[in-house]
């Protein structure tokens, strides 16, 4: 006979069950159109795959897999569009990142690095956070990918709260976790191609909006500085009392980590020497002519080449596919939605708002909620491909620049209330050391604090720099 506690989990899973069948059902109850048939289907099973991934009633690989197998055989795309996602650069990208990360774990690389600026820096709390946050400017430049970044701090973090023997309920071990996760990902989000702005800038690449790797840091550093602000700002707040009692023992577990792995060795310099080579690739485009990507991606490639000896067939099996299918599921959800006029749709329901502001720094401030509130109901991913082109679209006919109202609809993108809403949030909520009533409120506090950051990047950053 079944336990107790057996049935119980049955029973929440076939109420997790009926809640995101009852999601998807009164959503498109609410956005039903009876002249398009296709748009109503694909209202249904996209808002139906998202409460999925919210819920995690499947790994995300088989939901979006499923999502894509619906559009084939529901009639809301062809085969050719619903996969189109592989034909894109992103996820090819995101698995030479994967690669390069695996790299540079296995040979303590990105280890060395966070560790050295650790123990040099972090003698105070704000220093540890400079320290966190250094760290990620160096590791997110030659590591194209946040999530492979992402574990590398939550591992380095985790191993802190562990080794001083933190309580996993204490503001102690929730502020180095934070401190960590904000050091990932806010420089990350600074270099292309980490994060969505490469999905947005690809997207509107045909209307005339050219961008390198090192224009997309230069455009986005004030903001991000201002963004970085804030966020360590909150967090001294709410834990750097706590964490000074323990700040000394940080160090000593950080100085202790870096002596085990000795003095640098012959595989470290050529993982060095490769990333160097394979990011000077990606962001001399200009001076090649041939496209960054692709020219990134080759390079990394020729680790497996007697040229460097680096990567292995097991390096492969460490690679985590079900995060590309994610990807180019989650591309496939905005292409498809752009097929069926939907952005184009979203479009003229925005513009009579959007026609009574006529500043930079409104139609950014705007812009950036329709981004925070886009991740409630789509992926990051979906979202930037979906609706990137109707942001520009709208820029240009109130005769605006296009990167500001882009930039801030993408730096929206970026915040969230829950974990469920961005894969590195899970990474950091994983860890079991921030309990969630403080994610909620410390992430919607940054989240409304970093709209008035949008403000004044766009007022007085943004016009400086000729945007």
């Amino acid at each position: 006979m079944p336990s107790a506690s057996v049935l119980s989990l049955k029973n929440s899973k076939l109420l997790s069950w009926l809640i995101c069948f009852a999601i998807a059902g009164a959503a498109t109850f609410l956005l039903y159109d009876a002249a398009k048939p296709q748009v109503n289907l694909y209202w249904f099973g996209t808002i139906l795959a998202i409460a999925m991934f919210a819920t995690s009633l499947l790994p995300n690989f088989a939901t979006v897999v499923l999502l894509l197998m619906y559009y084939v055989i529901t009639g809301v795309a062809a085969p050719e569009l619903a996969f189109v996602g592989w034909t894109a650069p992103i996820p090819w990208l995101s698995l030479c990142g994967m690669l390069l990360g695996v790299l540079m774990d296995k040979c303590n690389l990105a280890s060395r690095i966070a560790l050295v600026l650790l123990t040099r820096i972090g003698t105070t709390p704000v220093r540890l956070y400079a320290a966190f946050l250094l760290a990620g400017l160096v590791l997110a430049a030659i590591i194209p990918d946040i999530i492979t970044v992402m574990i590398i701090f939550m591992t380095i973090a985790q191993g802190m709260c562990t080794s001083l023997k933190l309580d996993k309920n204490s503001r102690s071990s929730a502020t180095i976790i934070l401190a960590a996760f904000f050091g990932a990902a806010i420089p990350s989000a600074m270099y292309l191609p980490n994060n969505t702005g490469i999905i947005g800038l690809l997207m509107v690449k045909d209307m005339g909006v050219p961008f390198t790797w090192l224009s997309f840091a230069f455009e986005n550093m004030g903001f991000q500085a201002l963004h970085a602000f804030v966020a360590y700002g909150i967090l001294h707040v709410f834990g750097s009392r706590e964490l000074a009692v323990h700040i000394a023992s940080c160090r000593a577990v950080a100085s202790d980590e870096l002596r085990k792995l000795g003095s640098m060795s012959r595989e470290e310099k050529k993982t060095l020497l490769l990333t160097v080579a394979a990011l000077i690739g990606f962001v001399s485009e200009p001076l090649h002519h041939i496209p960054g990507y692709y020219v990134f991606c080759s390079i990394v490639l020729l680790g497996f080449t007697p040229l460097f000896k680096l990567l292995t067939g097991d390096d492969i099996e460490k690679v985590q596919f079900s995060i590309l299918f994610f990807i180019a599921g989650c591309m496939a959800i905005g292409i498809i939605a752009g097929s069926l006029g939907i952005p184009a749709w979203l479009s003229e329901k925005l513009m009579p708002i959007l026609r009574e502001i006529q500043s930079l720094p409104l139609a950014s401030f705007f812009a950036y909620w329709v981004g925070v509130l886009s991740n409630l109901v789509l992926t990051p991913v979906a979202a930037a491909t979906s609706l990137s082109i109707p942001m520009a679209e709208i820029a240009t006919s109130l005769g605006m620049p296009i990167k500001p109202v882009l930039y801030s609809f993408l730096y929206g993108l970026d915040q969230f209330f829950l974990p469920y809403e961005l894969a590195p949030a899970l990474i950091m909520f994983a860890t079991g050391y921030v309990r969630i009533r403080y994610v909620l409120v410390l992430m919607t506090l940054r989240m409304f604090l970093v709209s008035f950051a949008v403000l004044i990047t766009a007022t007085f950053l943004w016009p400086m720099m000729g945007m």
